[in-house]
Parts: C-alpha cells; structure tokens; sequence
C-alpha cells in the first residue's frame, strides 16, 4: 500500500494543471515542488512553488516524459510524494511504479489499476464482465494490416481507429470508407507511437448521433467508491473537446444513476482508488457504452467541483495520504449548473492551426473561475498542448451558466495571439446548443469557422488607432488624412482615416490602459451613439476586442515586399513551428492539387500540408524528424 501521510509534493507537470496542484498542496500546508523544462523556465507555476527544478530539453520526451529525470528532481528536493496531473506520464504504470519503488507517495490510482484500464482492449474486458455495456469493435491481439482491414469490415463502415493505450484523442482516425483505411491506420498508428510508445490499435463501430458524457468516480484505501455525477464532453474538434458542462443536459436522476452504478461497478472490479473517470457514449434513447477509463484527474473536472462543492485535488492528496473519502455515496448532491471553455492558442478562422508567441492574458472581472497558469500568463512556446486557460462558470440554470461564461469570455481571454474565444462565444450563441443534447459529430457538421474582421468595427478601431499615432498626417485643404494597411491571415486592406473618421466611427478619446501596450479607445457613430474598443499593441500586431469579439491584425504599412520564392506561389511553408513526421513529396513527382506532401506535427496534433495546385514537386528541403520554423519553406512546386 502507497498511501501514508506526506509533507511535500512534487507536481510532475507544468501549465495550468501543475499551478492548481501548487495552490493545492500549499493551501494544505504541504511543501510544493515544480519542474520545469528549458522552455517553462519564466513560467509562473514555477514561481508559485516552494522549489523547482529544471529537468530538460523543452522537447517533452528529453523532460516532461523522463522518469529518471523527476525522480531525480525529488530527491534532490527531499519531495515526499509526486502528483502527475494529467497527461505527460499521468497514465504510465511504469512511472507510478518507479514512484513507489523509489519509497514516495504516489498521488493517484495504483499501478495495477492504470495497467488494466490503460490497454483499451483489456478494459472492454472488464468492463464486459462488470456488466457495462462495451461498443462493438475488434481488441485482439493479432495487429496485421490485413485483420484489422477484415475487423473494420465486419464491424460495417464508418469504424473508427483507436490507439490501444493513451487517450485524448491522440492515434484516433474516424474512417467512412475501406478505400481510406490503410492511410488512416498509418497516420493512427504513428500519432500513437508518438505519443504513448506504443502503435497497438482497437476498432470499434462508429456510433452516430451520440453523446460523449463522462462520470467521475473516487475511490480510497478503504473499500469506498462513489460517483460525483456526469458531465457533457460532446463539443469536440478532432476529438478534442473544446466545452465541458455538468450536469449532462437531459440526464434524468434515474440514468444519472445507472451510469454512475455502471462506472462504480467498473471501478470496483480493479480496487480503484484516487480520482478516475469512466467515460460513455449515450444515445437518444438513455442506452450508453463503455468508451474508456481515465486513470487520473481530467480537465474538465472543475465542472464537476461547481456542482457538487468539492475540491477534487485535496481530495487526490487526501486519499494518497491514507484518509478515507469524506463523502458517502447518499450525501452526493448536484447544485445548479456548470460550464467549462477551453482557452487555447489556436485560430479557429485558418483550421484550427496553432499559434505561438508572447502576449498576454487577461483575467475576467465577471463572477467566473479561471483555471490558468498565472494571472499574467501568455506566452506559448508551441512545444505543448495548445490550452492556456480553463474559464468556468456557474449559474443556477444551465442557461444562466452559459450566460455567465459569454460575459466571462467578454472580459478574459489571450491578448497578441490568436485564439479561440470568438469560436466558442459562437458556439454558445447557436440556438442547437443552447437547447442542449448535441452529438459529437456536431460541431463537425457546422464546417469551418469563419472569422474575418476587416471588414468590421474591428478593422476600422485599429487604423483610427494607428492614425492616432501619427499626429494630423498630411493636409490638403484644411482635409487630415492618414492611410493606413492592415494584414488579417492572408486578407489586406487599405484604410484612409479623414479628421479622425472612418466607416462611420470618429475617434474621440484614447486611453492608456492597465498597462504597457493596453489602450482603451472611445469612438461616435454618425448616429451619434458612443462606443469602445480594447486595443492590445505589440510591436507592429494590433488585437482589438469590441463587442465581445476579438480581432488581431498587422500593420504592414510601412513593412517592404514580401520576398517572391523561386517558385512563386508554388511555394509550400510551414504554417507553424514543428516536427516533420512525414514526406511524401519527392523532386520530379508529378502532383494535383490536394495531394499530401508533408506531415507537421505541432501541439500534439498532426496537420496535412497538401499542394495548392498541380505541378511537378521542384525541390524537398526537408526529411522526417526535421524541426522547422514557422513560414520555413519545405517544398516547392512549378
């Protein structure tokens, strides 16, 4: 048995999660310790901490993923305890083990427990023999292309492809099609090989129009289990869930229950203790099957605190400590309702592509829990998870919840760099969600997300900005007049500011903000109402936020001609900072428009870099493994 009291804590994670855990352990009266990588060295979770150790590299497997490196670290440190957060080497067994061996404190389920529910394939097993009901699909041993190909069709098209161990959605193809099958269970394979070690795959039918909804389980040294619940996880991307909410709308008190009796049940079958989530698809008729077992704390558990007044981290490091759970199943009670966004560093408006850089975040005024790194958090190095915050919030509906959160995103967000705010407040705004019970193909069959502001306040606020740092400009009868270009994504507009007016908005006020780089801009209309924008500067990036919608553009009217390849526009650039995983273009191929060339890997997701017209490939610059900066020319085409 692990679980014995403890005085101090490692925290073997970083962002957002490691910071929580901080606050935690210290609220606690426990010494909290942090590490870091070479890249989160200036991270404020490290200065939270009572000490911190530098592990590494800022690549995750020379760091974040290396056990000698943390256990290391808790020695020097005298750590008696190690909480994994989520993510990284939450869900290793090896590492747990490695944790105890060593004589600390694992703060989490035991090894044996993240072993059974780890092997996607194994956990059906259980599972069936718990009496869960478990999807339809193949989980054997034999791994040939061929049995997996024969599997797939005798599950029926759509199957989806999933990786055996590891989650988040990481080596999961969705695949409609047997033409499609074997590239999709070449790229499933690799992401899973890169993420956990390990290309051993499962399929299962893919079931339509259902919902992804989740229960979190608790368990202790003692014996004692219990559910907290259910939460709603169906607002996903790529199999990334970008909104969470507890209670699952349309979740009656009676199948609350037997799903929570299910996951009970699942968790008693291999002496589950600490924090867990059993994780279903439910249809439109109450029926739900086993998806998987998270074997650690989730993102999404704020949601799951709201409703039900607990602090699962406390709890985490209380039942680590040998306590027993301070809740009977009989005294779970859910209070009102409550609704999680995931901040990330991503734009939405050019698919989803991650974006790095410093800017900064700001915090929301409004009645609204901020789970984030730091108040002043902002920077992204681009060699993790894309996610800079979790915004939650409450309200006694569901529909006051999803009003709190829209007022919330109003005044939080991420400053200087792109991101996904102006997608959720969309997505909160639809008459589909706000009546609750979407599917998880939902998102999917909006399409893509539109998000151009050039043509909007925004683009109008920012020149009147710039204008304003430019004096009166030149005059021609009396007439001030200053021309201004803006650069939005690949879009670019000219602007001709006159007497400090423009598209119907005259500039009236400028205001220094909270801090450098902040201004608070005051405009009338020609209808003579009065309005305001926020305007974030950096360098020559200007981020105006008006009416609850941000837009970031760059002021290219000084910059020079942007140099020509040799290739013209057949030029293919890396869209971010990454990792080459994949060439398939080579010099003297012949190629179509949409065609594959190259597989980046940036923020732990693959992205398809296809020709943009036909040609002949003229010159690969690049190989497998090569790390590449943004805008870095990979492949041309003539």
């Amino acid at each position: 048995m692990h679980c014995r009291p403890f005085k101090s804590v490692l925290v073997a994670n970083r962002g957002e999660i490691a910071a929580r855990i901080i606050r935690e352990a210290q609220a606690l009266g426990l010494r909290a310790v942090a590490v870091c990588s070479d890249a989160d060295r200036e991270a404020e979770y490290v200065s939270m901490a009572d000490a911190s150790v530098c592990i590494g590299p800022p690549a995750a497997a020379a760091s974040y993923l290396d056990i000698g490196r943390i256990l290391a670290a808790a020695s020097a440190t005298g750590a008696e305890a190690i909480h994994p957060g989520y993510g990284f080497l939450s869900e290793n067994p090896a590492f747990a083990e490695a944790v105890i061996a060593t004589g600390l404190v694992w703060v989490g389920p035991s090894p044996a427990a993240i072993r059974a529910m780890g092997d996607k394939g194994n956990a059906k097993e259980i599972a069936r023999k718990a009496g869960v009901p478990v999807i339809p699909g193949y989980d054997g041993d034999d791994q040939s292309d061929a049995r997996l190909l024969a599997e797939a069709r005798r599950s029926g098209w759509p199957v989806l492809l999933k990786a055996a161990l590891g989650g988040g959605g990481r080596g999961q193809r969705k695949v409609t099609t047997e033409h499609a099958f074997s590239d999709a269970l070449a790229a499933a394979r690799r992401e899973a090989l890169s993420a956990f070690a390990s290309d051993r795959m499962i399929i299962e039918k893919a079931l339509e129009g259902v919902r992804h909804v989740e229960v979190q389980v608790f368990g202790d040294s003692h014996g004692n289990i219990i559910h907290l619940g259910e939460r709603d996880c169906s607002v996903q991307r790529r199999n990334q869930k970008i909104i969470e909410e507890a209670p699952a709308p349309g979740v009656d008190a009676a199948l609350r229950s037997r799903m929570g009796d299910a996951a009970v049940a699942l968790a008693r079958a291999v002496g589950y203790t600490n924090a867990g989530t059993v994780e279903y698809l439910l249809d439109q008729s109450g029926n739900f099957w086993f998806l998987e077992m998270n074997t650690r704390i989730q993102v999404e558990h704020p949601v799951t605190e709201e409703i039900t007044g607990t602090n699962l981290i406390r709890w985490q490091f209380a039942v680590a400590a040998g306590a027993p759970l301070p809740l009977h199943q009989k005294d779970v009670t859910i209070k009102g309702h409550a609704i999680e966004a995931r901040l990330c560093a991503e734009d939405p408006g050019d698919g989803f592509s991650p974006q790095v850089g410093k800017g900064e975040f700001r915090q929301a005024q409004a009645h609204a829990r901020i789970d984030a790194a730091g108040p002043t958090s902002g920077h992204v190095s681009g060699h993790y998870d894309s996610m800079v915050a979790k915004i939650i919030a409450k309200g006694a509906t569901r529909a006051d919840a999803i009003s709190a959160l829209r007022q919330a995103l109003r005044q939080a967000g991420l400053f200087g760099i792109r991101s996904n705010t102006n997608h959720i407040d969309d997505i909160l705004a639809t008459p589909d969600f706000a009546a609750g019970g979407i599917d998880i193909g939902w998102l999917t069959r909006r399409g893509d997300f539109a998000d151009t502001n050039l043509e909007r306040p925004h683009g109008a606020f920012a020149a009147l900005y710039l204008s304003s740092l430019h004096g009166d400009g030149w005059r021609s009868n009396g007439l001030s007049r200053t021309i201004t270009r803006l650069r939005e994504r690949h879009d670019v507009k000219t602007f001709i500011v006159e007497n400090r007016t423009i598209a119907g908005l005259t500039l009236t006020r400028v205001e220094p903000g909270h801090a450098p780089g902040w201004h608070w801009l005051h405009a009338r209309t020609t209808q003579g109402h009065n309005v305001k924008a926020d305007a974030f500067v950096q360098g020559t990036h200007v981020h105006v936020r008006h009416d609850g919608r941000d837009a970031l553009f760059e002021d290219i009217t000084y910059a020079p001609a942007e140099r020509k390849d040799p290739a013209g526009a057949g030029a293919v650039r890396a869209p971010m900072a990454g990792r080459i995983v994949k060439v398939a273009a080579e010099p003297g191929l012949m190629v179509s428009k949409g065609d594959l060339l190259v597989i980046l890997e940036a923020m732990k997701m693959e992205h398809e870099l296809r020709a943009s017209a036909d040609g002949v490939v003229d010159a690969v610059s690049i190989k497998p493994g090569d790390q590449v900066a943004i805008r870095q020319v990979l492949v041309t085409i003539t």
